[in-house]
């Protein structure tokens, strides 16, 4: 073997053979990563068309005084839609609306959603059934859910109502007139629909565990509860990582289960910020200022899209 082999198939001071040692940004991993990316560029050009040409037409309706009723142009206002709408209480109580909607969902989706995957990952006949019946909530929309939800607490007519009848005959439960309770209807629906999500995809990280690590924490003298405590909930934390950035970004997004169940009502107490968006556009009519909301809420949401490309390493 000559000199120069002799080198070539040294070890480097990291431990990798010289040879293995390649930079990141060689001429093969380049032209690897130029092919991918042309083979992707039709998709990708028209997911920016399909993106940027509404968020353009977003942007320049918010800087106007577009109108529905409007005759004539449009005239250019500035940021007036922004100060006059977006800078004021109302656009303040849609954002506490939604983050209490997504802070209180997903404190009841998450540990639901564990429990009922450790309870489907026992090799049992029964888990089989079960891992069935529990996502039949998921093939079911949300406006359906919304309706059939809404009926049922309906105070004259509702199942609500007939199971409060059986304590007290007088009774007539009103979730949707009260504010606590028109919030927590919403917050229960909506954890109804997505808590076999996030079952799924816990369960799915818990069957990744190898079943060695349990078996060296009994040898140790572990019980159950450490068990879970030190290896599945560690083994699982990137999984519920994912799923809680997965769940926030839909509730922050929620429309038409608000709609369907509340309408917003009553009073604000449930009015989010893609309900207050849609009145603004569809009942007064006002799509500048309309615009204006929605620009600002694709803002808000840009730390939560920096919080997933973390959390998911892409």
């Amino acid at each position: 073997m000559s000199r120069n082999e002799a080198v070539r198939g040294a070890p480097s001071a990291s431990g990798v053979p010289r040879a293995l040692n390649r930079k990141k940004g060689s001429k093969p991993s380049r032209r690897r990563s130029a092919a991918g990316l042309a083979m992707a560029a039709p998709a990708l050009g028209i997911l920016a068309l399909v993106v940027a040409i509404p968020l353009g037409v977003a942007v320049y309706q918010s800087l106007t005084d577009s109108s529905l009723t409007k005759v004539g142009p449009t005239e250019f206002v500035g940021t007036e839609n922004y100060t006059d709408r977006v800078a004021t209480p109302e656009f303040g109580q849609a954002v506490f609306v939604t983050a209490a909607i997504m802070a209180l969902s997903l404190a009841v989706q998450l540990p639901i959603g564990y429990w009922l995957a450790l309870a489907l990952s026992r090799p049992a006949r029964a888990s089989r059934i079960m891992r069935t019946v529990i996502t039949l909530p998921m093939m079911l929309t949300p406006v359906a859910v919304g309706l059939m939800w809404r009926f049922l607490a309906d105070p004259g007519l509702g199942v609500i109502r007939l199971v409060a009848s059986w304590f007290d005959p007088d009774a007539m439960p009103n979730a949707l007139g009260s504010e606590f309770g028109a919030l927590m209807l919403v917050v229960l629906i909506n954890s109804w629909i997505n808590i076999p999500l996030v079952t799924i995809l816990l369960l799915a990280g818990m069957m990744g565990i190898s079943e060695e690590l349990y078996e060296a924490g009994r040898i140790d003298g572990a019980n159950r509860w450490q068990l879970r405590w030190h290896v599945t909930i560690p083994g699982i934390a990137p999984v519920i990582a994912v799923a809680s950035v997965l769940r926030l970004a839909g509730d922050y997004r929620m429309f038409d289960l608000v709609y369907t169940v509340t309408r917003g009502g009553p009073g604000s107490a449930t009015r989010n910020l893609s309900m207050l968006a849609y009145q603004e556009a569809l009942v007064n009519y006002n799509t500048g200022r309309a615009s204006a909301m929605a620009v600002t809420m694709a803002l808000l949401a840009v730390p939560a899209y920096v919080l997933y490309r973390r959390v998911t390493k892409l």
